[in-house]
């Protein structure tokens, strides 16, 4: 599944949970408050995407591409998070076991900034 297809499929309320987007360029992709659990982002490029409120449980983002991400209030449960980069993402509110961010890249501000 694309980026395309899979933004359409949140908009009309579709689920996308499970879907394998390992790789796929996903940069700048709208999946606020979508149920993305068991979805499969490794290597992909979710650089400057919204998943605010999104469900992301045991999902796999190792070596994933995360740069100023919006992640506020999301579900990351289970997440793998390995060599993630998550430099300068928004993670207030995110629920994130510790475990699951060992070899994380994380820096910046967790926080939204205007």
């Amino acid at each position: 599944m694309d980026a395309n297809s899979a933004q359409q499929a949140v908009r009309e309320g579709k689920s996308i949970a499970g879907q394998n987007f390992s790789g796929v360029d996903l940069k700048g992709v709208n999946f606020a408050g979508a149920d993305l659990t068991g979805c499969n982002f490794r290597n992909a490029d979710l650089s400057h995407a919204d998943l605010h409120d999104c469900t992301l449980v045991n999902c796999d983002f190792r070596e994933a591409n995360l740069t100023v991400t919006n992640l506020m209030n999301a579900d990351l449960t289970g997440a793998k998070l390995r060599r993630a980069n998550l430099k300068d993402s928004i993670r207030l509110g995110a629920q994130i076991k510790t475990y699951a961010l060992k070899g994380a890249y994380l820096s910046g501000p967790p926080a939204y900034q205007d």
